[in-house]
């Protein structure tokens, strides 16, 4: 059986990749005043301590995925209080989470051993207004463990590290690191409510996890790599608000696809810009091929709970040849690819063990980097903003750094929810390019001012204990 091989950081895009970080602009320092390692608050019984991985846990990389929480605080905080909550809560949570705080045993299963996952206790230089008003992530890079710097690799090590960093004026800053061996983006969504339920003191909104997946998704000894380079990636973000959105959907409709969503509307959007600066950069076009993440937890038979932990999703391939392709051509293209994937695609699945379905000549273009690769996720049913208010509101700003994945592109929910923020990594390269796009730029707004509802503004103490 053919096997995905990726491109795992080697050493010479690792001295190109940490060489690009040291050069960024820092403009917000972070002093780390402690590092903790927070343990379940009651030992994971005998029974539960080992955790069989599903065949979709088996196939992704122990990659840290990396999100933070932003929020406008009151500055009478106190942050050694809100630390130590944090982390007594944390603790509390990691007791349902218990696979969380274990470690990857091997490529068939979760040591659930209690070894715990990191906190990191961190204190900004600067202002949180100073973010807001040029959203930059290497302005971050200090707000995440590593610091943009290290290896994104989790391997054996915690499958969860937490930092929350204090910013002059009382804003904090949350930031995840989770392992993708385990944890998918709705899984760490569940996490946060979860955590963010039991700070506020408001145990009967915690929700009770299962770790089932294996149970549909059974391991296997021939399991497929989900393919992956890992590079220098240049991020930006862009804002597409509800009138723009709508306007794209009625351009790219067709007899065919006559009421695009608008995710497969955005998608056809940024994908075909990305084809444009890819082409540009190289002086020549090549084909692409681009997956959509799709939630199996309600599509399996029979379907699993929504509070499923583990990597429930599946990708819908789509690709295209050298040749430009208009809007509407692409978008026919994402229906077509999720139409067949509705059909077939966990049959083939769990055929083939690989969470990617395409042609062994596309497989072979990847491995010899001759066609372009997208990813996208779109996360805009999920909770983000919601689900991770900690007791002193919702997060104003959600953001994920990412330095070492290009041509990802992750769709959220603006704050308010009519709109849809786009947070696209390319090369250095394509990057350049791709945010010139008149086209693009049409319907977008550029990384604008995060705006701050000030009825958002939190207060520990009028919402939790804290």
């Amino acid at each position: 059986m053919f096997h995905w091989t990726g491109t795992i950081l080697t050493t010479s895009l690792h001295k190109r990749w940490c060489k690009k970080v040291a050069n960024m602009k820092r403009a917000l320092k972070v002093e780390i005043q402690g590092r903790e390692i927070i343990k379940p608050s009651h030992p994971t019984p005998h029974h539960l301590r080992n955790l069989e991985l599903s065949l979709l846990d088996q196939t992704n990389y122990s990659l840290y995925v990396c999100t933070c929480f932003l929020y406008k605080v009151n500055n009478n905080v106190k942050a050694d209080q809100v630390s130590q909550r944090l982390k007594s809560s944390l603790s509390e949570t990691l007791t349902k989470f218990y696979p969380f705080a274990g470690r990857v045993k091997d490529d068939f299963s979760i040591e659930c051993n209690d070894e715990g996952v990191e906190f990191i206790d961190g204190r900004a230089d600067g202002f949180l207004s100073e973010y807001l008003q040029n959203p930059d992530q290497k302005l971050l890079t200090e707000f995440q463990p590593f610091g943009g710097k290290g290896d994104p690799i989790a391997g054996k090590g915690p499958l969860l590290i937490l930092q929350v960093t204090f910013f002059k004026c009382g804003g904090v800053a949350i930031t995840t690191l989770s392992s993708h061996k385990l944890i998918d983006a709705l899984s760490s969504s569940i996490f946060i409510s979860c955590w963010a339920a039991v700070a506020r003191g408001e145990f009967r909104k915690a929700v009770v996890p299962e770790f089932v997946a294996a149970s549909i998704f059974p391991p296997s000894e021939s399991f497929v790599p989900f393919p992956t380079h890992f590079s220098p990636a240049e991020s930006n973000r862009f804002v597409f608000d509800a009138s723009k959105l709508a306007q794209l959907q009625a351009e790219v409709a067709s007899a065919s696809v006559p009421r695009p969503s608008r995710v497969e509307a955005l998608t056809a959007l940024i994908w075909k810009c990305a084809r444009t600066a890819s082409r540009s950069n190289r002086g020549f076009a090549r084909p692409s091929l681009l997956v959509q993440a799709v939630n199996l937890r309600s599509v399996v038979v029979p379907p699993l709970s929504e509070n499923s932990v583990g990597n429930s999703i599946g990708f819908m391939p789509a690709q295209t040849s050298e040749k430009e392709m208009e809007l509407q051509e692409l978008v026919c293209k994402l229906r077509k690819a999720k139409d067949e994937f509705s059909n077939n695609g966990i049959q083939t699945l769990l055929e083939t063990k690989s969470i990617l379905n395409v042609s062994e000549s596309t497989r072979d273009k990847f491995e010899r980097d001759e066609i372009d690769f997208f990813s996208f996720t779109s996360m805009i049913s999920f909770p983000v903003h919601e689900g991770a208010d900690f007791g002193w509101g919702k997060p104003i700003h959600v953001t994920f750094p990412n330095y070492t994945t290009p041509n990802v592109v992750i769709l959220v929910s603006t704050e308010d929810g009519a709109g849809i923020e786009a947070f696209v990594y390319l090369s250095p390269e394509d990057m350049p390019i791709f945010e010139r796009s008149q086209e693009l730029l049409s319907f977008a707004t550029l990384n604008p001012p995060v705006q701050v509802n000030e009825k958002e503004k939190g207060s520990f103490a009028s919402k939790s204990s804290l």
